[in-house]
Order: C-alpha cells, then sequence, then structure tokens
C-alpha cells in the first residue's frame, strides 16, 4: 500500500514538472523577435488592414465590369379596376400585371474611375508600409525589452555578488569579535551593511520579474508562460567593435518619411479625381423589358351595345433597347475648384510636415550616434575599472584579514566593485539600446 503510494506521489510530482517545462519558454533575442512578429496583437491587426485594403483595391477595379440588373414584379386586383368608355363606367378586364426589366451598364469613358483605381494602389502601398512600421517599432522595442532584461539580470548578479562579499565581511567581522582582535564598531558597521544590500538585492530581483512581463506583453504571450533569458549583456560586446563614427545617415527607408511621400500621392491623384468632375461621362447601356397581363370573362357594354370579352392571358409586350448616355457637367464649377483649393493646402501642408520631420528625425540619429560613441567610451573605460576595483577588493580583503587594513577600506571597495560592475552593464545596454533606436530612425 505504501509502495503505491509512493509511485502515486512520484506520478503526480513528475505531471507536475511537465507542466511548468510547458509553461517555460527559453529565448534568445532572435526567437524573441520571431515571436513577437508573428504573435504580437499589433502585427495582426496590421496585416488584416492590408487584407481589407486588397479588398477594397480588388472592388475599385471591379468598377470596370459590365453590371446587370433585374427587376421583376406581379400585381393583382383585389377591387376590379374602373375604366371609362364613351360615357360608360365599367370593370376592367384586367386580372394581373406582371413586368420585368434587365438593365446592363458598361462604362465607357468615366475619368473618375481610373483616378479612383489609382487611390487603391496606393492605399495598398500605404497599408503596407503602415504594417512595415508596425513591424520596425515592434522589434524595436523587443530589442530594447530584450537588453533591459539583461541588464536587470546583471544588475541582480552584482548586487547579489555585493551581498555575499558584505555577508562574507560580516562573518569574519563576527570571528574577529569573538576572539577579540576586531572592535564592536567593525562588527555593527559590517552587520549594517549587509542588511542594507537586502533591499536592493529584492528590488533588483523586482525589476527582473517587471522587465520579463513587459516582455510578454510585446510577445503576444499570456503571463503564465515563464520565460528565461541565458543570454548576458557581455555577450554582446562585440557589437561595439563594429561602430564607426562616420557611419552615413540616410533617410531613404524611414517609414514615417515614406508614409508622408505615398499621402502625397495620394493628394495628387485626390485633386485628378476632383477636376474629373467637370469632365463628360459616357457608358453604355442596354435594356430588355416584358410586360404581361392577364384578364377575367367580363361583359362589356359600349353604348348600350353589351357585348362579351374572354380571358386571355397572352397579352404581353416586350422590347431590347441599347444605347450610349453622355453626362456632361454644365453648373457646378465652383464647388469643384473650392474642393481642388483645399486638396492643394493639404499637399503644402503635407510638404512643410515632412521637412520638420526630416530635420527632426535627423538630429535624433545624431543623438543615437552621440549615445553610442558615448556608451563605446563608457564600456572601455568601466571594463577597466571593474578589474581595478576587483584588484583594489582582493587587496582590501588581504589587509583587513591580516589585520593591517579597516573594515570601512573593505566596505569602501565592495561598493566600488559593486558599482563599476553595474557601470559597466549599464553602458553596453545604453550602446546596444541607442543602437536599436538609430536602427528603427534608418528604417532597418
Amino acid at each position: 500500500m505504501n509502495m503505491k503510494k509512493l509511485v502515486l506521489a512520484l506520478a503526480i510530482m513528475a505531471a507536475g514538472t511537465a507542466a511548468n517545462a510547458a509553461d517555460s519558454l527559453k529565448v534568445d533575442l532572435n526567437k524573441a523577435l520571431e515571436i513577437a512578429l508573428s504573435d504580437n496583437p499589433t502585427i495582426k491587426i496590421a496585416d488584416k488592414e492590408v487584407e481589407r485594403v486588397d479588398y477594397s483595391k480588388k472592388s475599385s477595379w471591379y468598377g470596370l465590369i459590365p453590371t446587370l440588373n433585374a427587376t421583376g414584379q406581379a400585381a393583382k386586383y383585389v377591387i376590379p379596376a374602373k375604366m371609362a368608355m364613351f360615357g360608360s363606367v365599367m370593370d376592367s378586364p384586367t386580372d394581373y400585371n406582371i413586368t420585368a426589366s434587365l438593365n446592363l451598364s458598361l462604362p465607357l469613358f468615366v475619368p473618375a474611375l481610373w483616378r479612383s483605381i489609382q487611390m487603391s494602389e496606393l492605399d495598398m502601398q500605404l497599408a503596407v508600409e503602415s504594417a512595415r512600421a508596425s513591424k520596425i517599432t515592434l522589434s524595436s522595442e523587443v530589442k530594447k525589452a530584450f537588453y533591459n532584461i539583461m541588464l536587470a539580470q546583471d544588475a541582480y548578479e552584482a548586487i547579489t555578488e555585493g551581498y555575499r562579499l558584505a555577508k562574507q565581511s560580516y562573518e569574519e567581522a563576527k570571528r574577529r569579535y569573538d576572539v577579540g582582535a576586531a572592535a564592536e564598531y567593525d562588527l555593527v558597521s559590517s552587520e549594517v551593511q549587509m542588511r542594507n544590500t537586502m533591499p536592493n538585492m529584492l528590488q533588483a530581483e523586482n525589476g527582473v520579474k517587471q522587465s520579463k512581463l513587459y516582455m510578454k506583453v510585446l510577445m503576444g504571450l499570456g503571463s503564465e508562460v515563464e520565460i528565461t533569458v541565458d543570454s548576458k549583456l557581455v555577450d554582446f560586446e562585440g557589437e561595439l567593435k563594429s561602430f564607426t563614427e562616420d557611419q552615413k545617415i540616410s533617410l531613404t527607408n524611414n517609414t514615417e518619411l515614406l508614409q508622408i511621400d505615398i499621402q502625397q500621392q495620394k493628394l495628387v491623384k485626390a485633386l485628378q479625381m476632383q477636376r474629373t468632375q467637370r469632365m463628360p461621362t459616357l457608358a453604355g447601356f442596354g435594356q430588355y423589358g416584358y410586360s404581361g397581363m392577364g384578364t377575367n370573362d367580363v361583359t362589356m357594354d359600349i353604348g348600350g351595345m353589351p357585348f362579351n370579352v374572354n380571358a386571355r392571358s397572352d397579352w404581353y409586350s416586350n422590347g431590347l433597347i441599347l444605347g450610349l448616355q453622355l453626362n456632361v457637367p454644365i453648373i457646378n464649377g465652383w464647388t469643384n475648384i473650392t474642393k481642388e483649393k483645399q486638396i492643394k493646402i493639404q499637399s503644402l501642408e503635407l510638404d512643410l510636415q515632412k521637412e520638420y520631420l526630416k530635420s527632426a528625425l535627423g538630429m535624433q540619429a545624431i543623438a543615437a550616434l552621440d549615445n553610442m560613441k558615448k556608451a563605446v567610451e563608457q564600456v572601455e573605460s568601466n571594463k577597466e575599472g571593474v578589474a581595478l576595483a576587483q584588484k583594489g577588493h582582493d587587496i582590501s580583503q588581504k589587509r583587513y584579514e591580516t589585520g593591517m587594513g579597516t573594515m570601512l577600506e573593505l566596505r569602501s571597495s565592495q561598493l566600488a566593485l559593486t558599482q563599476s560592475r553595474l557601470s559597466y552593464s549599464q553602458a553596453i545596454s545604453d550602446y546596444l539600446s541607442a543602437k536599436a533606436e538609430f536602427e528603427k530612425i534608418l528604417g532597418v
């Protein structure tokens, strides 16, 4: 019986472990980008918008196809109709009426339709570019979020290491104090330093959790999925070697400027479409009609001479008409002129907006390059600082253990080592974030 309980317990534990493994996802930067670009709701919405505009584009082309409409009507007289003839009023022999028609229309010369088709082509280009903009923005945000996770993890490791050193110092001070080789002040101050490090470590741990939550939002994952990032900022240090100050700033592929260009083209087509309102239109048409009625047996009295009318259901008429319809606008010019002026003003507004945006983007690109340059210099300096801080801590540790150094000296070296590690990781993160922003501006 005990053996069965043990087996059951092991099976439950294995199932729980498998469930946790299934809910855990190990990601690197490429994996995070891949998932985000496929599962993020913003990207899905952008793709659906492209699909919607594609249908709108097709509907514009369908305007060139002839249209055929059919109409029909059947009516029955509930109360017989009256008819007057030669001064006498009598019931009409008609019992019901049936009419049917087919109407065919074919546009031959409709300038507005062609401009509408061209406008739909530009709408498609704008939707595609807008979708690309969403992907560029999301990629930049995912990169920055990934770098923030690594920075938070490095900060947590550095502070944890600082706590370990502080705890080690406290234990050393307590050992020396117990044998009378250290003052009580050294014991108290080392314990205070160790306890003061604990809140920073908890805050750093919370920073890791929050940065991962934001990453899961960008990736379109549920909060129940745990993500694991094994990468470290030092793994990306090699990217700093490819940095050159004379990088060319080209805004040719900037998505915001490209969208403005497409909007300007749309305004040109809109102006051309508005001018077509002054032009005549020509369409071909055809119409086939059928009309029939049924009659009852009635006796008609015409001038005092009654006679019988036999029922006939084949009374009908039909006909086919083919022709051309020309529509020439005559008096509506003033309305068109004012609308054309509105479109021209909108075009001028876009020109001003584009110039302002181009200038702003250029300055943002320069600022990003400056931040990258500054980060490269800081990484080199902070890397050397970490080595020196480590060396200084080792020396102060030995001095304190041999009784030649003080607790204050050891505590200062520990703080300097923790701070130098944090600064080193922060500098690498600053470079990578500035690079992601620079690539976003260039439209990469």
